[in-house]
C-alpha cells in the first residue's frame, strides 16, 4: 500500500473524511493527534523547510486537514511573511490550531476554517503552497480530490501530500517479534477491501501517476527520516502506547491469543516491559511527501 509508512496508526479521520464528528470524542482525539503531531515534528519539518525552500516568496498556504495545526504553526515560523490558512472538518481541532498560533506568537498570519472534504475544497482559496499530510489516502474518490486540490495552486505554486513512507519501527530487538508486521498487514487488508474503520480508501498505482491522472505535473518526491533512538522522552513512550492501541483496535478481533496477549503486556502502564516503562523504546519512521504543479 502506497499509505503513510505507518498506515497503522495514522488513519486518523481529522479532516472529515468519511467519519461522523459526532462519533469522535475530540478531548481524547485531539489529544492523539497533537501528541503524534509534535512527537513527528522533526521529521515533517525537513519536509515543510524543503517546500519553504522550494517557494521562498509564498504569500499563503493552505493545509488541508490541518488537524490542531502542528504544521500550520511550523509553516508561519519558515514563511515569517506568509499567511496560513488551517482547513479542517473538526471545530475542536481548529480551536486548538487557534491557541496554538496564539501561544507561539503567530496567530496574526494563521487563520482556521471549518470545511467538509471533498465537498468544500471549491470554497477554499488559492495558496502558493497547498499542503496536504496524510488526508488523501481519505478522499472518497482520489482522483477527482486531487484534481480539486490542484485547483488550488497558484502558478508557480506546489501542491504537496505526505503520502507514503516506510513502517515505523519501535519495538526493540526480541520484543513480539513480528507483532507489528502482522498488524500492518491486518491493516492493509482492510485498506484494500474497503473496511477500514478509518476511513481509508483503496486506490490504485503510486500517488505520482495519480496526480498525473488527475492532470497535475509531479514536481518530485522526497522521502524524510525520524530517528529518535531510546531512551526516548516519556512523551514519545506515550505517544507510542497510544498508537500501539489505536493498532490493537483496528485490529479487533483478528489477533491471535498470544499477539493479543503481547499487545496486552506492552500496553500496561504498571508492566515493567510495557510501553511507558521500557527504557529501550526507540522510533524510527520515514515519510515521504510527493509533489506537483497545476
Amino acid at each position: 500500500m502506497t499509505d503513510d509508512a505507518s498506515t497503522t496508526g495514522r488513519h486518523c479521520g481529522h479532516a472529515g473524511h468519511g467519519h461522523a464528528h459526532g462519533q469522535v470524542d475530540w478531548s481524547v482525539r485531539g489529544q492523539q493527534l497533537l501528541s503524534e503531531g509534535e512527537t513527528t515534528a522533526p521529521m515533517v519539518d525537513q519536509a515543510l523547510e524543503w517546500l519553504a525552500g522550494r517557494v521562498p516568496a509564498a504569500r499563503d498556504v493552505l493545509d488541508v486537514g490541518s488537524g490542531p495545526g502542528v504544521a500550520a504553526c511550523a509553516f508561519a515560523r519558515l514563511l515569517p511573511r506568509a499567511r496560513v490558512l488551517a482547513a479542517d472538518g473538526a471545530a475542536p481541532l481548529l480551536a486548538m490550531a487557534e491557541e496554538r498560533a496564539a501561544r507561539l506568537g503567530v496567530g496574526n498570519r494563521v487563520a482556521t476554517r471549518l470545511v467538509s472534504l471533498p465537498e468544500g475544497l471549491a470554497d477554499l482559496p488559492p495558496a502558493d503552497i497547498v499542503w496536504v499530510g496524510g488526508v488523501a489516502h481519505h478522499l472518497p474518490e482520489p482522483v477527482a480530490g486531487l484534481r480539486a486540490l490542484g485547483a488550488l495552486i497558484r502558478p508557480g505554486g506546489l501542491l504537496a501530500l505526505r503520502e507514503g513512507g516506510l513502517p515505523t519501527r519501535f519495538l526493540p530487538d526480541g520484543v513480539a517479534p513480528g507483532l507489528l508486521a502482522r498488524l500492518e498487514a491486518m491493516d492493509e487488508d482492510l485498506a484494500v477491501r474497503a473496511e477500514h474503520p478509518m476511513g481509508v480508501v483503496p486506490h490504485r498505482g503510486g500517488w505520482p501517476d495519480l496526480l498525473v491522472e488527475a492532470g497535475l505535473q509531479p514536481a518530485g518526491s522526497r522521502s524524510f527520516l525520524l530517528d529518535l533512538p531510546a531512551p526516548v522522552s516519556p512523551a514519545v513512550r506515550q505517544y507510542l502506547h497510544g498508537r500501539l492501541a489505536m493498532m490493537q483496535e483496528i485490529a479487533g478481533g483478528k489477533l491471535t491469543p498470544a499477539d493479543s496477549a503481547a499487545i496486552s503486556g506492552l500496553l500496561d502502564p504498571d508492566a515493567p516491559g510495557g510501553v511507558l516503562r521500557r527504557t529501550d523504546m526507540f522510533l524510527l519512521a520515514v515519510s515521504t511527501v510527493h509533489t506537483a504543479r497545476a
